[in-house]
């Protein structure tokens, strides 16, 4: 096979593995798609063969840069949304999607599947650990206007702990005779439910915001 023709290859196969993943992202509605993947891993797979042929293998010259330059692009889709950050997972995957274009650059295809399969088990079966573990530590604001002194405020910190609800922040505003309160917690979704009962129960409770 001709410099040529193995050259050649390996951009296909960088299509095709980048295609897999590109699919993948394309059917969970991700930012970073079919085009975006395919062109991230036959844009590194294509500077790879650049380096091997004018630094050769052992100089990872260009290799270098393209790792800073992949790490730019998915800084891209980080965004700030209050207090949650998205777009970690997109950006992730571009930096190995890139890095399995390098490998295919290097010729090891077998190396380059692998890290796809593991990419697609990653990306298809973790999100419903993940789901679960989110389920477990989901974060809300309760907002609470209630008729309590400063001791019976007491008695929602109370209220949250027995129901395994972490307390990650509180304010507290007296105005006109009447407390107006904040908390931010961290706890099963379920268990704070339970507590939305309670306070609601509490004739003391006058407003409340979750």
């Amino acid at each position: 096979m001709t410099p040529f023709m193995q050259d050649s290859l390996s951009l296909f196969i960088s299509l095709c593995f980048g295609a897999v993943i590109g699919i993948e992202r394309e059917l969970s509605d991700k930012a970073a798609g079919l085009r975006t993947n395919i062109l991230i891993c036959m844009g590194a797979a294509l500077f790879t063969l650049i380096n091997n042929r004018v630094y050769g293998v052992r100089d990872a010259h260009i290799v270098a840069q393209i790792v800073a330059g992949v790490g730019f692009l998915g800084a891209g889709a980080i965004m700030r949304e209050g207090e949650r950050v998205t777009g970690l997972t997109t950006a992730a995957t571009t930096w190995v999607v890139a890095a399995v274009g390098m490998v295919v650059g290097f010729e090891d295809y077998a190396l380059a599947a692998v890290a796809t399969l593991c990419v697609l088990l990653v990306q298809s079966v973790l999100p419903r650990l993940d789901a679960y573990i989110d389920e477990l530590r989901q974060r809300h604001t309760f907002h609470i206007t209630s008729d309590f002194d400063e001791n019976d405020l007491e008695e929602i910190k109370t209220l949250f702990r027995e129901a395994g609800v972490t307390v990650l922040r509180r304010k507290l505003m007296k105005k006109s005779g009447k407390y107006y309160s904040e908390w931010y917690v961290s706890g099963p979704r379920m268990e704070q439910k339970s507590v939305v009962r309670k306070l609601l129960e509490n004739p003391n409770v006058l407003e409340l915001t979750y």
